[in-house]
């Protein structure tokens, strides 16, 4: 196996891509789209694990109730979470600044008034043929409370159980949890 190390070789290589036309708008377009692949991505794997996002609190619920009912003891169980609110966006927006010199003169003396006036405008991207604003992050809501009926729930050790899971899933304060029994 042979390497070729030859340095000429490399300018050559530089000074081509430095000939091409517009390459640092290539070369910023291209680090662009890679940014936002690998941010889009981000939003759905964290730490090498794909996380799964619901679209409602009825959802939520759900998928919650899905995993909890798998602990041992819990049984069939049903899940409904409140939210303080609802989830907030912060929106990408583009200001544009405009500056306008007037100068007003009279015989003794000159007068320079300096006005600027700022718009902004929310970015619009097309998504699926959709315009939409561009979204820099989301807030959840808050949640405000979860009520767990299950049929274990009337055994403490299950109680703990699904209240120990919660608290993991959901980041939420164990005071916020109420566990029942199932009729």
């Amino acid at each position: 196996m042979t390497t070729n190390n030859d340095p000429n070789q490399k300018i050559g290589i530089i000074s081509k891509l430095k000939s091409v036309k517009h390459i640092e708008i290539i070369l910023a377009v291209a680090l662009l789209a890679v940014f936002l692949l690998g941010y889009f991505i981000y939003g759905q794997i964290k730490g090498g694990t794909t996380v799964k996002t619901a679209e409602t609190a009825e959802e939520m619920g759900d998928e919650v109730a899905e995993i909890i009912s798998q602990i041992e003891g819990v049984g069939r169980c049903e899940i409904l979470i409140t939210y303080d609110g609802s989830e907030s966006y912060q929106i990408a927006y583009d200001e544009e600044t405009v500056t306008t010199v007037t100068t007003d003169s009279d015989d003794n003396s000159e007068r320079v008034v300096e006005n600027s006036t700022t718009t902004s405008k929310p970015v619009i991207v097309t998504i699926d043929g959709k315009q939409q604003p561009l979204i820099i992050s989301t807030t959840p809501a808050k949640i405000d409370g979860i009520v767990v009926v299950a049929e274990g729930g009337d055994d403490i050790n299950v109680k703990i159980k699904i209240i120990d899971a919660i608290c993991a899933l959901l980041s939420v304060d164990g005071s916020k949890i109420k566990v029942y029994k199932m009729k």
